[in-house]
């Protein structure tokens, strides 16, 4: 098996846990990787999450010229942009958390002291303010918000979270480990009665 098929498979095998863990809604979300300094291998635009096939991975550069079949997803924007802010990254994850997203909108924040965010994660978790799903300016607010090396995810108001890693493996955990602080920081509050 060749690398690039290697990472088609993870890729899609991958997504559909984000599916399956409830991290992301039939046709939400999306996932890369890089395949190379240029180019990546993106999740695509359109189809079921559950669904998706090594084949149906999209193939395209970092200047968003798609190589082969297929339609990107509409945040591929998002993934170009971080990957030409960070060369250290080889994998990003955007998923729709519902934990994470009823925690911001409710006024609350994540307690990075919570399980193993720091360990995993990192020291902070910025956030990013409602932007249109797919538009440029998300595609930068992301980027810039993932500048320093020490950031690993990013909180997106009303919309999910952003993780990367140096595979998607670490992506995924970083967005479990997100969602599982989240949905403490729920039961917490329900439990204590904080406001």
């Amino acid at each position: 098996m060749t690398r690039e098929a290697e990472l088609r498979r993870l890729l899609a095998e991958v997504f559909r846990w984000t599916y399956l863990k409830n991290l992301t809604t039939t046709m939400g979300g999306n996932a890369s990787v890089r395949l190379d300094e240029e180019t990546i291998l993106i999740t695509p635009s359109g189809m079921p999450k559950h669904m998706i096939k090594p084949a149906n991975i999209v193939k395209m550069k970092l200047d968003g010229t798609v190589q082969g079949p297929g339609k990107p997803s509409s945040e591929w924007r998002m993934h170009v942009e971080i990957y030409k802010t960070r060369d250290d990254v080889r994998a990003v994850l955007h998923v729709h958390s519902p934990h994470v997203i009823a925690l911001y909108e409710a006024g609350y924040k994540l307690d990075i002291d919570i399980v193993e965010l720091k360990a995993y994660v990192g020291p902070t978790i910025p956030e990013v303010g409602y932007l249109t799903p797919g538009s440029q300016e998300l595609a930068e607010a992301v980027a810039r918000a993932l500048r320093p090396r020490n950031v690993n995810a990013v909180i997106l108001r009303g919309h999910g979270i952003v993780t990367v890693g140096s595979n998607i493996f670490e992506a995924l955990n970083r967005a479990e480990v997100i969602d599982q602080a989240a949905y403490i920081t729920i039961l917490r509050n329900m439990l204590t009665g904080e406001k």
